[in-house]
């Protein structure tokens, strides 16, 4: 069982992730690269996802040492502070690249009786 707080804030990721999905999924490449507001919007909820990472228990994230913790929470660090500093190419790349994060929000709230 997880502690309650942790389903908050893994909840909360789970909703970043698929509203990341359902604005991004079959947006081209060149639409996001051409279009500031589309990349303000996907670093926004990457952020969201690094807030909400940083605040969970250290004994759920102990279990998931593959999942790159630090870099989402400077990632955003970044998006929140040194906006000037948000490299397009890497919020592409983190956008389809987070199938393991979700997994495991899946994998802990199915194991606490929630739905992702």
């Amino acid at each position: 069982m997880i502690h309650e707080r942790d389903i908050l804030y893994l909840t909360l990721i789970g909703e970043a992730i698929a509203d990341i999905r359902r604005r991004f999924f079959d947006l081209a490449s060149a639409k996001f690269f051409s279009d500031r507001d589309e990349q303000a919007l996907a670093a926004f909820r990457l952020s969201i996802i690094g807030e909400n990472s940083n605040k969970l228990s250290e004994h759920l994230k102990s279990r998931y040492k593959e999942i790159p913790w630090t870099d989402m929470v400077a990632f955003r660090n970044i998006v929140s502070h040194e906006y000037h500093r948000i490299d397009p190419a890497l919020v592409w790349e983190a956008m389809f690249n987070l199938e393991e994060i979700a997994a495991m929000v899946t994998a802990e709230l199915n194991n606490n009786g929630s739905k992702a």
